[in-house]
């Protein structure tokens, strides 16, 4: 019996390790509605229920005057781990529910001179969030934190709010 090309599909993705389907994912997305996103190569290396690790490479398309990562490339990556996390979290509650950012603060701690990791560990509370739009019907707000680490120290932190609300 001939599978379905969705079947086909589904079942290619399933043996896809996660981290590499969340960078082909997330590169696509890029690539059609945010180019910018897509030019600073960011790659996946951990997305799980209560983390996301985002890594962008030091690169000369990300660097600023001074040799160090440009605090908009930086701006993209810790948007790039939170709304992988939250958009994961979309996904598994199987609900039409729209995302996008309230606000935006950094605290730029170090210059970032290399490969700089992004990482959000607030699955659970991204849950929650979700579980409170569907529940309420109504868009929801919920700040959610993120780090920016160069060889293991931290080198900016950031506070983004999460605006979800569901699709009618």
């Amino acid at each position: 019996m001939l599978k379905t090309t969705k079947s086909f599909l589904s079942d290619v993705v399933d043996v896809i390790p996660k981290p590499l389907m969340g960078t082909i994912t997330m590169r696509a997305f890029g690539l059609v509605k945010i180019p910018l996103l897509f030019a600073c190569s960011p790659r996946v290396l951990e997305l799980s229920n209560d983390v996301c690790r985002v890594e962008i490479p030091f690169r000369k398309v990300v660097k600023n005057h001074l040799g160090s990562m440009y605090f908009g490339t930086l701006a993209i990556g810790a948007d790039t781990c939170v709304g992988m996390l939250a958009m994961e979290h979309i996904r598994w509650s199987q609900r039409e529910i729209s995302l996008i950012f309230k606000d935006f603060k950094a605290e730029f701690l170090k210059r970032a001179q290399g490969p700089t990791i992004f990482i959000c560990e607030q699955g659970p509370e991204i849950e929650e969030l979700i579980q409170s739009v569907i529940a309420s019907g109504e868009r929801q707000h919920r700040t959610i934190m993120a780090r920016a680490e160069v060889h293991g120290e931290t080198v900016a932190t950031f506070e983004l709010t999460l605006s979800l609300k569901m699709i009618k």
